[in-house]
């Protein structure tokens, strides 16, 4: 008799499972909404093409989970968030249903994921969020952003030293930039550009191999030198797709 497979794990295990790996206590409020956003992105990317991740079970795999393994690295309280090129979400909109004192801005160029990430903000009744349609390159340099976030993400817009190259002006002094790496090392000249910038090596968190992606980590780097010419910024509008 040939062996008995093991049963395929839903998406809410997956969840369920993932979670307990990252040693995450999710309410069941949170698990709920991870659940309706998977499934809103399954359906919308069925029509749109907007991410490589076909199937619910890859979303929450290699799209929620891999998000949330950002968790331990971030620091509690309330903070402003910035997420820049966040395609479908990734990683600040999972960090959101499990943290709501997060702030979020959303940045990202294409009119159908700009649109997609405003219709998931809504469906899922999330207050302080907010998506800027405009290019990575542009708000990066835009005065009214700078020095304003205590913490940035850029999971798939550029390579490390690129992404905190657009990252490091939109922090406050001190902010915290996550880097979500692959297996394998950095290369040494990634590292040298990245300090070059203007920052250190906090911590580092490498992500349980119960999540099944032997080598991923995720890097927290703290801007170090004093922000320069860095006016005061304008007032922002209203919540929703600026741009």
């Amino acid at each position: 008799m040939p062996p008995r497979r093991p049963p395929l794990l839903t998406p809410d295990d997956l969840l369920a499972r993932g979670a307990e790996a990252l040693g995450l206590r999710l309410e069941p409020s949170g698990l709920a909404a991870l659940r309706l956003y998977c499934d809103e992105l399954t359906r919308w990317s069925a029509r749109l093409n907007l991410t490589a991740l076909r199937t619910p079970e890859e979303v929450v795999r290699e799209g929620i989970l891999d998000s949330l393994a950002c968790l331990p690295l971030i620091p509690p309280g309330p903070l402003q968030v910035v997420d820049v090129g966040s395609g479908a979400g990734f990683p600040a909109l999972p960090l959101k249903l499990v943290r709501p004192d997060l702030s979020v801005t959303l940045v990202e160029a294409s009119r159908k994921k700009a649109t997609f990430l405003v219709h998931v903000a809504r469906t899922l009744g999330l207050t302080g969020v907010r998506v800027v349609r405009v290019r990575a390159e542009v708000f990066a340099t835009d005065p009214r952003e700078a020095g304003g976030y205590d913490l940035g993400l850029a999971r798939a817009v550029a390579a490390p030293p690129d992404a905190g190259r657009l990252v490091r002006p939109l922090l406050r002094p001190r902010g915290l930039f996550l880097v979500q790496l692959g297996a394998g090392p950095l290369p040494p000249g990634d590292w040298d550009r990245l300090l070059a910038l203007g920052f250190e090596v906090v911590r580092e968190f490498p992500l349980p191999p119960a999540l099944g992606r032997p080598g991923r980590r995720v890097v927290a780097l703290r801007r170090v030198d004093q922000a320069i010419g860095e006016g005061p910024r304008a007032p922002r509008g209203p919540e929703g797709t600026e741009g």
